[in-house]
C-alpha cells in the first residue's frame, strides 16, 4: 500500500489526527514501516506533525487541538470566538483538560480544570470534521472558574445555562451573572 491510499483512508475518517500505531493497525503493518510511511507523507506535507507521534491531515491548531488528550474540548476566549461571541481571534487555541499536561503543542495552550468541571461541551462540525467545543456558557464559566469576571455578549448566552454552569462548578451567580 502507498502512501496516497493511506493518506485517502485517513482523509474518510471524521477526525484530523492518528498516530503511528493507529497506521500500522489499520494497515497490518509493523510501527516501523508506519513511520516510514509516515515520514514520507511528512516530506510531502500531506500531513503535519502536531506533537511526538501524533499528526494531522490539516495545518490548523484548532482541528487538531481537542484531539491530543483524551477527554479534552476547546474552551475559554477560543470557543466564545468559535461561537461568534467575541471578535478578537485567540493567539492560541485554549483546551480544558482533566489533568496537568508536559505536552508542548504549537498554537495550543492546555488548560488543566478539576473532573468536576468537565461537560458542557459536545461533538460539533469544523471544517468536514468533528471537534470537541464548549458551550458558550460553559466556555464563559471556565473563564470565570480559572481567571474571575470575563467580558462577554449578553445578548447571545443563556443566562439561565451559565447559572447552572457555575453552580454546578461550585461558583455562585446572581442571575446568570457572574458576581
Amino acid at each position: 500500500m502507498g502512501i496516497y491510499a493511506i493518506l485517502e483512508t485517513l482523509r474518510k475518517r471524521k477526525t484530523p489526527v492518528f498516530t503511528t500505531m493507529e497506521i500500522a493497525r489499520a494497515y497490518g503493518t509493523t510501527r516501523i514501516s508506519a513511520a516510514v510511511y509516515i515520514k514520507r507523507m511528512l516530506d510531502r506535507r500531506l500531513i503535519f506533525r502536531v506533537a511526538k507521534g501524533i499528526y494531522s491531515l490539516e495545518n490548523d491548531s484548532v482541528l487538531y487541538a481537542s484531539y491530543v488528550i483524551q477527554n479534552s474540548y476547546i474552551s475559554f476566549n477560543s470557543a466564545l470566538y468559535l461561537h461568534g461571541i467575541i471578535d478578537q481571534i485567540p493567539a492560541k487555541i485554549s483546551v480544558a483538560v482533566p489533568k496537568r499536561v508536559k505536552k508542548s503543542v504549537e498554537g495550543v495552550d492546555f488548560v488543566a480544570m478539576p473532573k468536576k468541571a468537565m461537560f458542557g461541551f459536545k461533538k460539533t462540525e469544523y471544517k468536514g470534521y468533528f471537534i470537541w467545543l464548549a458551550e458558550p456558557e460553559k466556555a464563559i464559566a471556565d473563564i470565570a472558574y480559572k481567571y474571575g469576571k470575563p467580558n462577554y455578549d449578553t445578548g447571545k448566552i443563556d443566562e439561565k445555562k451559565l447559572a447552572a454552569y457555575l453552580e454546578r462548578m461550585g461558583m455562585q451567580s446572581e442571575g446568570g451573572r457572574i458576581p
